[in-house]
C-alpha cells in the first residue's frame, strides 16, 4: 500500500457545477499560487486538513452511483500530483476509460507540460478536461463555463469531449450550487461568497438550528 496521503479540504458526492454531468468533487488543501480574490482562499495554506489515503478516496468515489466522473479542484491539485494521480489510477482500474476526469488548476497548461515532475506529466495523460490559469479578479466573468476569469482556458486533453459541447454545457451547468442537508450546507460554483443564494441558504440553515 502506498504511503502517499492526499490533503483534502472538502468533498461533494454529486455536483453539476464542476464539469460535465453529475460528478463527485474533491477539493485539495494547499496552493502556493494564492490568486487575489480566489473563491477558495481558505484552501491556500498547506496546513494539514484531512489527510486521506488515495485508496480511501477512490473507494468513496466508486461507491457513488450514477456519476459521470470525478473533478479535482482546490487548492492546487498539481501540487499534490502523486496523490491525485494514484487516486485516479485506482478509479480507472475499476471504472475504465469511460469515467471522466476534470481538473481545475491555477497553472497554465504550457507550464505543466514543461514540468520535470513525472507525476505531473502522467497526471495530464489521465485528464479529459483541464480548466487552467490563475484567477484574475479584474477579469472576472460569471458567464464563463467552469472558469472564473477571462484569462483562464478550457483544454480538451482527450477525444472524450470537445468544444462543440460547450453550448449544451452552458445550458445545463449551474454557476452556483447549494445543497441544504439536515446538519450542513454545501456550496460550490463561480459566484463566490457574495452569492445572494448562499445568504438565503445560510439564513434557512440558521433558522433550522434555532428551531431544534
Amino acid at each position: 500500500m502506498s504511503d502517499i496521503l492526499l490533503n483534502v479540504s472538502a468533498t461533494m458526492s454529486r455536483s453539476r457545477a464542476n464539469g460535465p454531468g453529475s460528478r463527485a468533487v474533491v477539493w485539495v488543501q494547499g496552493c502556493t499560487i494564492g490568486c487575489a480574490g480566489c473563491y477558495s482562499s481558505a484552501t491556500h495554506p498547506h496546513a494539514a486538513a484531512s489527510l486521506i489515503r488515495p485508496s480511501e478516496i477512490s473507494e468513496w468515489i466508486l461507491s457513488i452511483p450514477n456519476i459521470e466522473g470525478i473533478t479535482f479542484s482546490g487548492g492546487e491539485p498539481f501540487e499534490q500530483a502523486a496523490a491525485v494521480l494514484e487516486t485516479i489510477q485506482t478509479i480507472k482500474e475499476e471504472k475504465g476509460p469511460d469515467f471522466s476526469v476534470f481538473v481545475f488548476t491555477g497553472f497554465e497548461l504550457e507550464v505543466l507540460q514543461r514540468s520535470e515532475d513525472d507525476n505531473v506529466l502522467t497526471l495530464l495523460q489521465y485528464i479529459d478536461i483541464l480548466s487552467a490559469g490563475p484567477y484574475d479578479y479584474k477579469l472576472r466573468d460569471q458567464k464563463l463555463l467552469w472558469r472564473g476569469s477571462r484569462n483562464q482556458s478550457l483544454h480538451f486533453l482527450t477525444e472524450r469531449h470537445s468544444s462543440n459541447q460547450i453550448e449544451e454545457w452552458i445550458a445545463n451547468s449551474p454557476i452556483e450550487e447549494i445543497t441544504i442537508r439536515p446538519n450542513s450546507l454545501e456550496f460550490t460554483g463561480f459566484v463566490g461568497q457574495k452569492s445572494q443564494m448562499l445568504k438565503v441558504a445560510q439564513e434557512i440553515t440558521s433558522r433550522r438550528e434555532m428551531e431544534v
